[in-house]
């Protein structure tokens, strides 16, 4: 009977041990609302292709686009960079797309869209944003939409 209320004692310290070790990692939030500026994505940006993947149930736009160099960051505080060069429909340029914005999409879902920045006629544009995630963003994705429209897109992260 002793041995076994120590085995008990043993485990339950250990439980509370490790608790005591977890519950500040675990309280420290990585949404926009506190915690750090962790890196939680820094990806090449690709352009879309028609019949290319859904990412987050959001389809591809219906013409092939281009990048020539384009990254994305994001980082547990929300803060999202996004920057594109040479961003065209080829033989095309950018058709009728001024401005872009940028969706990250975490767990399989979109959850937040940035507020749209200039496109120029080459197709190089800058996004500086901050946007509010959860707090748990398991393989976050960035989604390139074209004026403000995040149900697709033309460049994306992990194509």
């Amino acid at each position: 009977m002793h041995r076994t209320l120590r085995t008990a004692s043993l485990v339950t310290g250990a439980v509370l041990g490790l608790t005591a070790l977890v519950a500040p990692a675990a309280s420290a939030s990585h949404g926009s609302s506190g915690g750090s500026g962790h890196t939680i994505l820094r990806a090449d940006l690709q352009g879309s292709m028609p019949g290319g993947p859904m990412i987050g149930m959001v389809p591809p736009a219906p013409r092939p686009w281009v990048v020539d160099e384009g990254f994305a960051r994001v980082r547990e505080n929300g803060r999202v960079r996004v920057r594109v060069e040479g961003l065209v429909i080829p033989g095309v340029g950018t058709g009728m797309v001024k401005t872009i914005t940028a969706t990250v999409v975490c767990n399989g879902m979109p959850v937040a869209t940035t507020m749209a920045a200039p496109l120029d006629a080459a197709g190089d544009a800058r996004i500086d944003d901050t946007v509010w995630l959860p707090d748990y963003c398991h393989m976050p994705a960035v989604l390139v939409n074209p004026n403000g429209n995040p149900a697709v897109y033309i460049a994306a992260t992990g194509l």
